[in-house]
């Protein structure tokens, strides 16, 4: 009786033993379907322009195509967008490069780009309609008042490289802060005898015929050529940590695979199918949304490499502003994105297949 018992406890044991285990095998099977997170931290909206790619890759399914999941967390500004990333509240962070260093960099949290969003300032540097005649380069605005802007802006840090270029100091012009519709205003009136613009306003400046273009550094082109090199405005960025990139590699990877693939697409398609392809709540204003996306459409940085070349010309127009603290020490080869990264854009090819 008692050798019974034994074999039906023994059997009973074995049985628990192999359903506990099946049990374990099919848990670990199913977290490892899971695709991994990733919490973003965006510093703009959709209606700016440089953090469209990321709105959009979440709104097409791009990254979950590629097998990640994001949860895009909204920051006020790309200051916030960086403070998330330093205190651990993010992976990664969608933000301006001269934050990546000022509010990254400069306060003991190294980081590494995984894809620029642009390769140009989106700016225009234009000429009051009524002074075509007096001021047709750049030598030609010493002693001349020009618009900014706002200190401390893109556009004030672009006009400043440019004029170390020709060898004109700040103090050889007038400098003037004012709004987007309040420089095209001064453009047009002639108070102004040339600005430094950004969209929507450039191109109602020109529409309006208040001013003409001087130069266009909206196009990758025009700015490489006057600038240096390549100008990534808009960046993603992570922590430079060694042991958290090689636990975020894969998620970091598809990110990057991502947000290449919407900016090919958004580099190289009609404006008015990009927002045919969009949901309304990221398109917003079509009339608009195309118009902005025609005039930056060259600014977009196609396969969001971030060169060394263009890390250097980055990292000169940024020193142009509030000097950096002397004991930061950032180069270029600092900045440049995780071997993961690279080898994920390497993979996609030179024509990455659309979102």
């Amino acid at each position: 009786m008692f050798a019974g018992v034994a074999r039906w406890l023994t059997a009973t044991f074995v049985a628990a033993g192999g359903l506990i285990a099946a049990l374990v095998v099919a848990a670990v099977s199913a977290a490892a379907a899971e695709p991994p997170e990733l919490t973003v931290s965006v510093g703009g909206g959709e209606e700016a322009f440089a953090y469209l790619p990321v709105h959009a890759a979440a709104a097409l399914g791009t990254f979950a195509a590629e097998g990640v999941g994001v949860t895009l967390r909204r920051a006020k500004h790309p200051t916030a967008a960086v403070s998330a990333l330093r205190d651990g509240e993010a992976a990664v962070a969608v933000t301006t490069a001269d934050q990546a260093i000022r509010g990254a960099w400069a306060r003991g949290t190294p980081v590494r780009i995984l894809v620029a969003h642009t390769r140009a300032p989106g700016v225009a540097l234009l000429v009051s309609a009524r002074q075509r005649g007096r001021i047709g380069r750049l030598e030609d605005l010493r002693g001349a008042r020009v618009g900014i802007p706002g200190p401390g802006t893109t556009g004030h840090l672009v006009l400043t490289t440019l004029l170390e270029r020709v060898r004109i100091e700040p103090w050889q012009l007038q400098l003037v802060s004012l709004g987007g519709s309040a420089l095209v205003s001064r453009l047009g009136s002639g108070d102004l005898a040339a600005a430094i613009v950004e969209e929507p306003w450039t191109s109602r400046a020109l529409g309006a015929g208040a001013a003409a273009m001087l130069l266009d550094l909206r196009q990758a082109e025009d700015a490489a050529r006057h600038l240096g090199g390549p100008f990534y405005e808009v960046v993603s960025v992570v922590r430079a940590a060694d042991p958290e990139l090689a636990a975020l590699a894969p998620a970091l990877a598809a990110y990057a695979r991502a947000v290449i693939r919407v900016q090919a697409w958004l580099a190289t398609t009609p404006a008015g199918d990009v927002a045919a392809r969009l949901p309304p709540a990221v398109v917003g204003d079509r009339e608009r949304f195309v118009a902005r996306l025609g005039a930056l459409q060259g600014a977009v940085a196609p396969d969001g490499e971030a060169t060394l070349a263009g890390l250097a010309t980055t990292l000169a127009v940024l020193r142009a502003g509030t000097p950096w603290p002397a004991s930061l020490k950032v180069t270029p080869e600092k900045l440049r994105e995780p071997p993961a990264v690279t080898a994920a854009r390497a993979a996609l090819g030179p024509t990455p297949p659309a979102p």
